[in-house]
């Protein structure tokens, strides 16, 4: 796949699709975006996370960490018109939970490397949320698919049903950036 200064073609992505087309492999820079042009969001109401990677009957999926009102979640990348919000605490909490957190708890603190994936969420302007999008942790991973190199996965698979759980708490003018109006 060509890297190219600023959004990928269509025939890139195409290229790099693997599975039903949501999932793909590319250099995660030409999706990521400066965090401070869009809005800051939190969740309405401490709840229980979705399910992750739910693939009934064989599994009940994987059980994430709890959603927290204190969490603050900044958009951090934007594939295609759709828009990833991530947080540092949840990916803490997320870290921690995992193996690695457990048998390396230093991978897990602030400035520390990470868990393997980075968690993030796909979420509308009104604040509804709709699916897990996981970033391989290229730091972690330097040699796979390539030095910069992730993996967009996209998991819809858990409930998400009681939208929405996100509101805008900080820069909501911003939100006009979500919403393809133009920057002024």
């Amino acid at each position: 796949m060509a890297t190219l200064s600023g959004c990928p073609t269509m025939a890139d992505y195409g290229a790099a699709t693997s599975g039903d087309g949501r999932d793909f492999v590319a250099p995660h820079e030409q999706f990521q975006v400066d965090s401070m042009e869009y809005p800051v969001f939190a969740i309405i109401d401490d709840r229980e996370a979705p399910r992750a990677a739910v693939n009934f009957p064989r599994n009940n999926g994987v059980e994430m960490p709890p959603l927290k009102q204190s969490y603050r979640w900044q958009v951090t990348h934007k594939v295609y018109g759709e828009y990833l919000i991530g947080s540092e605490q949840f990916d803490q909490a997320w870290c921690r939970q995992t193996k690695d957190g457990q048998d390396h708890p230093e991978h897990c603190e602030p400035g520390g490397i990470g868990a393997e994936y980075l968690e993030r969420i796909y979420i509308h302007p009104d604040g509804s949320a709709y699916a897990y999008g996981y970033l391989k942790n290229t730091p972690r991973w330097p040699h796979w698919f390539g030095k910069n190199e992730t993996w967009f996965r996209h998991d819809d698979t858990g409930n998400w049903s009681g939208q929405p759980w996100f509101e805008c708490v900080a820069r909501c003018e911003k939100l006009k950036n979500m919403r393809g109006e133009s920057i002024r």
